[in-house]
């Protein structure tokens, strides 16, 4: 069969449009697939770390500090090494990357001592390196008054002890430091103990014996002012009996032999200074590389 002439066009874009469709069916248009792209798992940063010097009731003496950012505990303290005369904790404070809610730079780190929240607090800072810490003490039970310096050249025998007073009431304690010469003495408050310091109340020493009697009184005296953890603690140095004079062991109560005392110069009030400051600059330096 013949087809006109006049249907040819008609035909033809017939023909090249079925041919365009069976085209497009025989080859589909390929689907892309992204190519995974790997990504660094950043490092979280350093813990913020604290040597943590605890006071209760006037001693230097816990059984647990820890650290809180807002609600959320961060770290328990655990023994330190180096820390000299002084008692204290390390606690490596995340981030919160590590424990969601802990460290972030600027947040406030508070701490409680056996359950107690201390008024003192930190700031959050990642270690700069490791080793590093941060030394603060912190305080927990009524206020006292914290009074260190030296007491002369010779040591204390067997059983002396220098006891601070308010009035003619004992109120604290006090300890030989090293070097042999340095004492730092605890003064209580009157909420400790009846009849103890309140701010502004004078401070006397005395020298007792093994058996509790008074050798002498020291010719010095402080002013009793709460100590908040922060600023430097009192210095005073003392000597007893007649100005200038050290009372050495078995003198009796202002009598017996004495010798005078070596004169506090400046290389002596140096060595004084020395005594709670370098206790507390030996924690920095020496502190333990520890892995919580």
């Amino acid at each position: 069969m013949s087809i006109p002439i006049r249907f040819l066009p008609v035909l033809t874009c017939v023909l090249m449009l079925l041919g365009a469709q069976t085209s497009s069916a025989a080859t589909p248009t390929p689907t892309l697939t992204p190519v995974p792209v790997s990504t660094a798992t950043p490092v979280p940063p350093e813990p913020a770390a604290f040597d943590v010097i605890p006071w209760v009731n006037g001693r230097n003496s816990a059984r647990e500090v820890t650290a809180r950012i807002g609600e959320t505990l961060c770290a328990t303290g655990g023994p330190g090494i180096g820390a000299g005369a002084r008692f204290f904790l390390s606690l490596d404070v995340p981030s919160e990357q590590v424990l969601p809610g802990c460290g972030r730079e600027g947040a406030v780190v508070t701490f409680f001592v056996d359950g107690q929240r201390a008024p003192q607090t930190a700031v959050w800072h990642a270690r700069p390196f490791e080793g590093s810490s941060v030394v603060l003490h912190v305080i927990v039970g009524p206020p006292f008054a914290l009074i260190f310096g030296g007491f002369g050249p010779s040591t204390l025998s067997p059983g002396q002890v220098i006891l601070p007073y308010v009035g003619n009431a004992p109120c604290g304690h006090a300890e030989a430091g090293a070097p042999s010469y340095m004492y730092e003495a605890v003064v209580y408050s009157a909420e400790q103990q009846a009849g103890c310091g309140v701010e502004g109340s004078q401070v006397t020493f005395k020298l007792l014996d093994a058996q509790g009697n008074v050798i002498a009184v020291a010719n010095e005296t402080a002013t009793w002012h709460a100590w908040d953890g922060v600023s430097d603690p009192q210095q005073l140095n003392l000597t007893f009996g007649p100005a200038g004079v050290i009372i050495m062991p078995g003198t009796g109560t202002g009598g017996g032999p004495a010798r005078a005392a070596a004169p506090w110069g400046p290389l002596a009030l140096a060595l004084a200074s020395l005594g709670l400051a370098g206790g507390i600059a030996a924690l920095a330096v020496r502190r333990r590389a520890m892995t919580r």
